[in-house]
């Protein structure tokens, strides 16, 4: 009974996102590059806000309940805009990516659109 709960509670959770990247992403190799691209670069920026809280972590007090707190909520604050950091960096890399590729190609039609870059890092997250 419990790995029946197991499998249904995991395909209700992760059913839509792998039928997403199955039906939309895993067709196209240049998709699945720029999903992996991604991925790494949401844990790059996850370790860095990560290393900076434990950091900081280690050298507070940590008999001070307020204290920990402020530097919860900080972290937290600090790890949205590293993130959202490299996420703008991973736009700016794959626009010049885009406009190369375009550059080597025949076609004067870009390999993949800004919406579909957009559509396929959404999926990641």
């Amino acid at each position: 009974m419990t790995a029946t709960v197991f499998f249904g509670c995991a395909f209700i959770a992760f059913g839509p996102a792998f039928a997403l990247f199955v039906f939309t992403i895993a067709r196209d190799p240049l998709r699945v590059i720029v999903l992996i691209a991604g991925a790494f670069f949401w844990l790059v920026s996850l370790l860095m806000s990560s290393l900076l809280w434990f950091i900081a972590y280690q050298l507070s007090d940590k008999t001070n309940e307020g204290l920990q707190r402020g530097l919860l909520i900080m972290g937290v604050l600090f790890s949205i805009a590293m993130q959202e950091t490299f996420r703008y960096g991973y736009f700016r890399l794959l626009k010049k990516a885009n406009e190369g590729l375009a550059s080597l190609g025949e076609e004067s039609m870009a390999p993949i659109s800004i919406r579909q870059m957009a559509y396929v890092f959404v999926l990641l997250v």
